[in-house]
């Protein structure tokens, strides 16, 4: 088991034990255990996937960051991290719809950050799709 800390601007998400867990960094898919050497990464916009301490599982939209993982504690900052029913699906289909058709009419600048919105998007709406197991 290791201390795992999600925390945003807003709250802290999530602030208990875990066996493990399993989230994409910007450079692929990874997992960590307890009693593992330390690592930092940057994460990327995507689902976060927690084994707790009672072998139910969590998920969450997590939408970048960084995590580090120090003496069994694993520390995620985001700038959001939500469960599946603190997810509005409507608002999420709504913003995928916009950004999907903005995309197409802008310059490359604001594609990136069109691309950005859309992953938003569906990182929330398969997330609001998952209960705690």
């Amino acid at each position: 088991m290791f201390r795992l800390k999600i925390i945003t601007p807003e709250k802290i998400a999530f602030d208990k034990m875990a066996k493990f867990v399993e989230f994409k960094t910007v450079n692929g898919a990874m997992g960590t255990l307890q009693n593992r050497l330390p690592f930092f990464v940057a994460l990327d916009i995507a689902e976060f996937e927690i084994e707790s301490e009672d072998g139910h599982r969590i998920f969450f939209a997590v939408h970048g960051g960084i995590g580090e993982f120090f003496n069994n504690v694993f520390t995620v900052l985001s700038d959001a991290a939500e469960k599946p029913e603190d997810i509005n699906v409507e608002r999420a289909k709504r913003s995928l719809e916009r950004a999907r058709v903005d995309i197409e009419e802008v310059e490359e600048i604001r594609r990136k950050e069109l691309e950005m919105k859309i992953q938003r998007a569906l990182v929330r709406l398969k997330i609001s799709q998952k209960k705690e197991r």
